[in-house]
């Protein structure tokens, strides 16, 4: 799974380097080291590919009773996408999105308990993990974008820290994940692991595990 991820990059900067606009609340963005479920972070969406948004990290379908159930719909398995009803639709009618990131956490099973660690790409400062949205109204009518993290099963680097991994798009894959003219069973094609030598992990303090804990630090690795 995919359940926390950092995005430290100033997203003035990005603004100028992929040629897009900022939404009124993405100006207001601060840049945040340890976003988790239910929280607000930046994504570019299929209805508006020329501009970077700001949603909240868990899904909620419009035809949700309640927010609540965001927390779990923070992922969205590849394997299963058109088998899901919550999904599906999502997938062929375009409601795809990019979500921006610079790295992501995962937790390693060990003896004395979970090893938190940072996976990032090696080559490049940033990147959009695959994902899902939906737009969900209140009682009040209050309108709650919200997305999900698609992921896939782990490559060699992964699969010695955890059985699945979120799906990294390619620049060219980033494109194509948002053009409405694409066949959505040709778009799972797209979903599989980024390559293991482009990617690094380490292993970070266990201050990750509180949401609450958000500064630079997180991304520092543990000493040897």
């Amino acid at each position: 799974m995919c359940g926390r991820y950092s995005e430290k990059q100033d997203l003035k900067i990005i603004e100028d380097q992929l040629k897009l606009r900022l939404s009124e609340k993405a100006k207001n963005w601060k840049p945040s080291f340890n976003i988790a479920p239910s929280q607000m972070a930046p994504v570019v969406t299929s209805e508006k590919p020329d501009e970077i948004d700001i949603f909240h990290f868990g899904l909620v379908p419009h035809w949700a009773k309640d927010k609540k159930v965001g927390y779990k719909m923070i992922n969205a398995r590849s394997e299963t996408l058109l088998d899901k009803p919550s999904y599906k639709p999502l997938l062929v009618n375009n409601k795809r999105c990019l979500v921006l990131a610079d790295s992501f956490f995962e937790w390693k099973k060990k003896e004395k308990g979970k090893q938190p660690f940072r996976i990032y790409l090696s080559e490049r400062e940033f990147f959009f993990f695959a994902g899902l949205w939906s737009s969900w109204k209140n009682p009040n009518g209050e309108l709650y974008n919200s997305y999900s993290i698609i992921t896939t099963a782990p490559n060699a680097l992964m699969e010695k820290i955890h059985d699945r991994m979120p799906v990294i798009l390619t620049r060219e894959e980033e494109k194509l994940w948002l053009d409405p003219d694409q066949n959505p069973k040709d778009l799972l094609k797209l979903l599989n692991a980024y390559p293991a030598d482009s990617m690094e992990a380490y292993e970070i303090s266990s201050e990750v595990n509180k949401p609450g804990n958000n500064h630079p630090g997180i991304l520092d690795p543990v000493p040897e």
